[in-house]
């Protein structure tokens, strides 16, 4: 094979793997299309936020001197047109800093005190909500009709 033909099936496996992870994401989060959707704009709006709290992360005095290193190397490699893979080809170009930015960032975590981390990086707060009727259940749970006749979700699992 040709290296030009070799760039669209690698293009095409990684947008697959890409869609079934995100495929295999929603229904594991097995939440309504609108709440996927508010949850995709969320993670959004964190990934714009990203760099300048990791700036910020690297400009606290506690954070040790060897992260902020990683983070400027980081940084350089992501800004750098010099790539192992270069960013022109379609498709693969980016996979490089798809792999290492990820990696990067973790081994960088574990070096940040969690309260630095914490300050810089505050949890969202997670949707506190009933399942929705549309919902699908966790296998081996039941609904039965309460008093009124209106269903709902049984506790345990399914004596049957």
């Amino acid at each position: 094979m040709d290296p030009w033909q070799i760039v669209p099936l690698v293009f095409l496996l990684v947008a697959g793997i890409g869609g079934m992870a995100l495929v295999i994401w929603l229904r594991r989060a097995a939440s309504s299309p609108a709440e996927a959707a508010v949850e995709l704009r969320a993670l959004g709006l964190d990934l714009l936020r990203l760099p300048g709290r990791l700036r910020r992360v690297a400009a606290d005095p506690r954070t040790p001197r060897r992260a902020r290193w990683w983070l400027i190397a980081l940084a350089i490699y992501v800004a750098s047109p010099i790539d192992p893979i270069p960013d022109f080809l379609p498709g693969i170009g980016h996979l490089d800093e798809l792999i290492l930015v990820p990696l990067v960032l973790a081994h960088v975590r574990r070096m940040i005190p969690p309260e630095v981390w914490r300050e810089h990086f505050p949890p969202r707060p997670g949707p506190v909500r009933e399942p929705s009727p549309e919902s699908p259940m966790p296998p081996g749970h039941r609904t039965h009709a309460g008093p009124g006749g209106d269903e709902r979700r049984a506790a345990g699992p399914d004596p049957s």
